[in-house]
């Protein structure tokens, strides 16, 4: 199959991935038994989220396999944060008295630097609390393809999940809410990096790690409980299996073309996850769109045309000038078939 598809059909999970996020909070926004119907079956959400680091686990080895580590962070920096600190920035100043208010100076610089979700810290901007998760992955991919041990790093998988089984263990003993879900999504990101093995020269990681993630996930989910009363165990199991579940659906039919609407959701995706919280509260407050339908249509409406417009005039630029800051830096070991640079990861 030509890489092309493969980055296709990448593109497609991240705007169906990104719509779902969207489609949850709309949805639970609008009707209010939605929301509680979802907290008790299936969060469209973390359905999103989880094939989001699906995607990052395929794309970052197969970006830094055309890329030296400082290529790849130079890169990384400038396709995640310019877009990161406008959305923060837009959002802050619309609820300067939410958690901005709430995380303090200290919680704030973390915020800003993308560390807060390491470290258990409020996020100011609702989704990105994701995105420390994604930081710390690369970290992992980058540091392994230093060492030359980018292959075997897709087995990190097992510590990950390892460890989500731990907390899962102390939230059952302590019965406070720990932060499984950071181990968790770590090991779903592997998950990807093992698919990308399978493409590029038929490893079969991926068999003991999906085998071990669809059976000691939701084991785990239901060890841990729901000390903090908004996961309920079978939620929790279902959300992360119809994820998983929705990226296979695309990587098995990956050979065939996506259409270009997917095309182009895939293409904004990222701003789209990070911007719809701070439209919607906008069109909330209009007297004429307060709820109901019109306001569903407005934001269906608002959310991509806002989104495109910060793609087209800030975040394609800002991958342009990481490119070209590091275009001279092609990693040494990596042919010029294997530079996948238009393909961003991130959610």
């Amino acid at each position: 199959m030509a890489r092309a598809g493969r980055i296709e059909f990448l593109e497609a999970v991240r705007g169906v991935a990104a719509s779902l996020v969207v489609l949850q909070h709309l949805l639970t926004t609008v009707y209010p038994a939605f929301g509680r119907w979802t907290n008790h079956h299936l969060d469209l959400g973390r359905v999103g989220v989880v094939a989001f680091f699906l995607v990052s686990g395929y794309v970052i080895p197969l970006s830094l396999a055309g890329q030296t580590p400082s290529t790849f962070a130079v890169r990384r920096f400038f396709r995640l944060f310019p877009v990161y600190w406008v959305a923060l920035a837009l959002y802050a100043a619309l609820h300067p008295g939410g958690a901005t208010g709430q995380v303090g100076a200290a919680g704030l610089v973390l915020n800003v630097l993308m560390l807060h979700g390491m470290l258990g810290i409020l996020s100011v901007l609702p989704p990105a609390w994701t995105l420390s998760i994604e930081l710390i992955f690369y970290t992992q991919a980058a540091a392994a393809k230093a060492r030359r041990l980018l292959d075997a790093s897709v087995y990190a998988g097992l510590g990950w999940l390892g460890l989500y089984l731990m907390l899962c263990a102390g939230q059952r003993v302590t019965g406070h809410d720990l932060p499984r879900t950071l181990p968790l999504l770590l090991f779903v990101a592997s998950l990807g990096h093992a698919l990308h093995q399978r493409d590029r020269g038929g490893s079969v990681a991926w068999r003991p790690l999906f085998a071990a993630g669809a059976v000691l996930v939701p084991a785990g989910a239901y060890l841990g409980g729901n000390p903090a009363g908004d996961w309920p165990p079978f939620t929790y199991s279902v959300s992360f299996l119809v994820g998983v579940g929705l990226f296979a659906a695309w990587y098995a039919a990956r050979r065939y073309p996506v259409g270009r609407p997917l095309l182009f959701l895939g293409a904004i995706s990222y701003a789209v996850y990070l911007v719809h919280p701070t439209v919607m509260d906008v069109l909330y407050e209009l007297p004429r769109l307060a709820g109901g339908v019109p306001f569903l249509v407005a934001t269906v409406v608002a959310v991509p045309l806002v989104a495109w417009t910060v793609h087209r005039l800030l975040e394609r630029p800002s991958i342009r000038l990481g490119r070209l800051l590091t275009r001279r830096t092609p990693s040494p070991e990596a042919s010029p078939a294997a530079r996948p640079d238009a393909s961003p990861a991130a959610p």
